[in-house]
Parts: structure tokens; C-alpha cells; sequence
């Protein structure tokens, strides 16, 4: 299996956020791959996370990126343990990164985006299409509805 490239994480990330959405987590084991990686994302490669800490990035998450996806943070921490994204110490007190949980199934360049960035600016193009579209439609109608 090829690495997924920054510009295929993207385009599959605001496919599964933006279009698809709700009921749960996609069915597509590499759609729920990229999800869980942006989930974790803003933090920091050998940073330690309180739970509190954690909920609170998952929750931005949830706002930001993962708005239209029907799951709740505490969920979604469930997953990114069990997947191997995130890992908990033995008293269930501390977070972080799980050190090569993802390495083989995403390009480097992947690291370097900013999930919400990704969101924001195909929000930003939607919203242009849209008016592009509505401009082309109103120019092309005839004037008094006799063509």
C-alpha cells in the first residue's frame, strides 16, 4: 500500500467532513485512518497530555475539522487509543502520541498540515463555486422568460 500524500489527506478529509458526515465514523478503514490523524495533529510528538487536555484538543477537533461527523470526544478518544494513535499510561492519567502508530500510512509532508486550515479554505472555495455558479445562472437566464 502507497503512503497518502499531504494533497490525497486533504482532498479525503474534507470529502469525509464536508460531504459525507453524520452517522458515526466512515466505513472506509482509510477515511477513519485520516480522521483519526488529523484528530491528532495539533499535538505535539512527545508532548504529554491530562485527559482534560486531551478533550479539550478533541473537542477543537470536533468543532474545526470534524463538525458533521456524528461522534462525541470522549468516543473519538476511545477510537485513537484502541487504533494506536494515542496511548494512555498504565493509571489512565496520562496522553500522548503513539510514537510509530502511523509512520507507514502517511507521507511526512502529512505532519506539517493544519486539518482545520484544510476545512477552512475548501469552506472558503465552496462558498466561491457557489456564487460563481449562482452568477453564471442568473446571467444566462433570459431577461423577459421569452427564450
Amino acid at each position: 500500500m502507497t503512503q497518502i500524500s499531504a494533497d490525497q489527506f486533504a482532498a479525503r478529509l474534507e470529502a469525509v467532513c464536508l460531504h459525507q458526515g453524520g452517522r458515526g465514523l466512515p466505513r472506509r478503514l482509510r477515511d477513519r485512518q485520516i480522521l483519526f490523524k488529523s484528530a491528532t495533529l495539533a499535538l505535539s510528538p512527545g508532548g504529554t497530555y491530562s485527559e482534560d487536555e486531551i478533550n479539550a484538543a478533541l473537542l477543537r477537533w470536533l468543532d474545526d475539522v470534524g463538525r458533521k461527523i456524528e461522534i462525541d470526544h470522549v468516543s473519538l478518544r476511545r477510537h485513537l487509543i484502541d487504533i494506536g494513535y494515542l496511548k494512555r499510561d498504565l493509571a489512565g492519567d496520562f496522553y500522548s502520541l503513539a510514537s510509530q502508530a502511523t509512520s507507514d500510512l502517511f507521507a511526512p509532508a502529512v505532519d506539517k498540515l493544519n486539518p482545520a486550515d484544510v476545512i477552512a479554505q475548501a469552506l472558503i472555495r465552496r462558498e466561491k463555486e457557489k456564487r460563481d455558479y449562482l452568477k453564471k445562472t442568473r446571467t444566462n437566464r433570459p431577461e423577459n422568460g421569452d427564450g
